[in-house]
């Protein structure tokens, strides 16, 4: 990555902005209608009124997010700097926005794109918007604790060479759980094939500030990027940023794209806060985070000690995951013979001992070590899991077979088609070979077990069962409890229809 100049990454433009025009006593006739807090409501009860005073929209000074010349630009340079983009755009609608820009101007109706099935749902969503064809590619399955990681540097190959007419390929990195791939080799190899590089990379926005963690997007060559700078770089949930890098991608198609799904009435807080965190990090953020890693290592060794949870890290995702590298500020926690599952160690670490972990799944738990994590943290975390521990650990326990879907359903139609379809709504038992009109998914993560356009298997349908079972939290579109949406093929006419 080249080398900025941290005297110029010590300002915060659209922050000073800001700052002046909230001591100029403004009489206030423009929106928002609260009119810098000149109300008040019980979410005075809540939060300071100074959150009323701070929000304002994009008045003279401040700049417009959609054709920025002023503050809003200087702010997103100096981001795209610290990133070794060649430009950056901010977005305040989190990464989902990002992934629908970066796959909406880049591949058009009926190209090609590749990408891994356990993608995010934005991800899908950006199919259904730009009308694309899905080439998925399977990723490798962690069986012992049902979790899906990388695909590897061969694969990847065999499918750009397997598809030479792809516009576009599309990489994860890193997964949610951390691991990462050969992005250097990929994104090179992609580029020898023109082939656009997106990478939704929503957990990496760390990467880019610290040299021991894995490469990030822009250094191994993308094209585009995608950075949820909430989710571990320190700004406000749902501000992230789009990186670009290089010309393949036209910055009109680009330009156009963001100024469809943005809103023009962008939260100034935000903006501040994505100015405010890029400071933080290039000067900061190196021992931030390797703080944070070192609590990470440390975790990993306590947890392990206690019966019932096994700990993994970089040397587990390595060797047992076949990942190219690890995101050491992640931490899995297998759970081992015990009575509960991680669902419902999810819900006692919240409601008994006041911990939120990021998420679990019926084996795992996720918990996310950040710029914000303290010692004190990792010791509540310890010893609650030492309580349900005592409570709850049976040696003599063997656990059901796994039930972790082994492979995806088959795409029949584009899910755009899908999407547009007739509707036809099915009982959950009788969806077997039905094709879906909506995404279904367990959140989080929100990778769907089944997309627009795909066929339903019985493997999708026991799953379905099984979260309903346990009161797992499913996403999906029709809200029947027991019903999915599915395509009426008896009035589906002609696929064209939806270009």
């Amino acid at each position: 990555m080249k080398p900025f100049d941290k005297e110029e990454q010590k300002k915060t433009p659209y922050l000073t902005a800001y700052k002046k025009y909230l001591k100029s006593d403004i009489t206030s006739f423009d929106v928002p209608g609260h009119h810098q807090g000149n109300i008040r409501t019980d979410f005075d009860k809540v939060f300071p009124h100074e959150v009323y005073k701070n929000d304002i929209n994009c008045p003279i000074g401040m700049d417009n997010i959609m054709h920025p010349k002023g503050v809003i630009k200087e702010a997103q340079d100096l981001f795209a700097k610290a990133c070794g983009a060649d430009y950056a755009k901010f977005l305040l609608n989190g990464s989902t926005s990002g992934n629908l820009l970066m796959i909406i101007s880049a591949v058009k109706a009926h190209e090609k794109i590749i990408l891994p099935r356990n993608v995010h749902k934005s991800v899908i969503s950006g199919l259904i918007f730009s009308g694309a064809i899905p080439v998925f590619v399977m990723p490798e399955i962690d069986s012992q604790t049902e979790i899906t990681n990388q695909i590897s540097y061969q694969e990847w190959k065999k499918a750009i060479d397997a598809n030479p007419d792809a516009k576009a390929i599309f990489i994860i990195n890193p997964t949610y759980f951390g691991a990462t791939c050969n992005l250097k080799k990929i994104v090179e190899y992609a580029h020898s094939k023109n082939m656009i590089v997106l990478v939704d990379e929503a957990h990496g926005t760390h990467f880019y500030f610290s040299n021991k963690l894995p490469a990030s997007a822009m250094e191994a060559g993308a094209d585009m990027s995608t950075l949820s700078v909430h989710k571990t770089g320190g700004s406000l949930t749902q501000s992230s940023v789009l990186l670009v890098k290089g010309d393949r991608v036209s910055k009109y198609d680009i330009n156009k794209t963001f100024n469809m799904i943005t809103t023009t009435s962008p939260s100034s807080i935000l903006i501040g806060s994505l100015d405010a965190a890029r400071k933080y990090l290039v000067f900061k953020g190196s021992e931030a985070l390797y703080q944070a890693i070192k609590l990470e290592r440390q975790a990993i060794e306590l947890i392990n000690e206690i019966p019932g949870f096994k700990a993994h890290g970089r040397d587990y995702f390595k060797t047992k995951c076949k990942a190219y590298d690890y995101d050491e500020t992640k931490l899995v926690i297998e759970i081992d013979k015990l009575k509960v599952s991680g669902f419902d160690i999810y819900k006692m670490l919240k409601e008994k001992y006041h911990i939120q972990i990021e998420l679990a799944e019926t084996y795992v738990l996720l918990c996310l070590f950040t710029i914000g994590t303290k010692k004190k943290h990792l010791d509540n975390l310890v010893n609650a899991l030492r309580l349900i521990s005592k409570k709850y650990y049976v040696p003599s326990i063997t656990y059901e077979d796994h039930h972790y879907m082994k492979s995806f359903p088959s795409m029949e139609l584009r899910p755009r088609s899908a999407y547009h379809a007739p509707l036809k709504v099915v009982k959950i038992g009788r969806a077997l070979n039905q094709i879906s009109k909506e995404m279904i998914m367990i959140y989080p993560p929100g990778i769907p077990l089944i997309i627009p356009g795909e066929k339903f298997t019985q493997e999708v349908i026991d799953e379905l069962k099984y979260y309903k079972k346990i009161k797992a939290n499913i996403l999906s579109d029709w809200e029947g409890s027991n019903e999915v949406s599915c395509v009426d093929l008896k009035k589906f006419k002609d696929e064209k229809e939806h270009e």
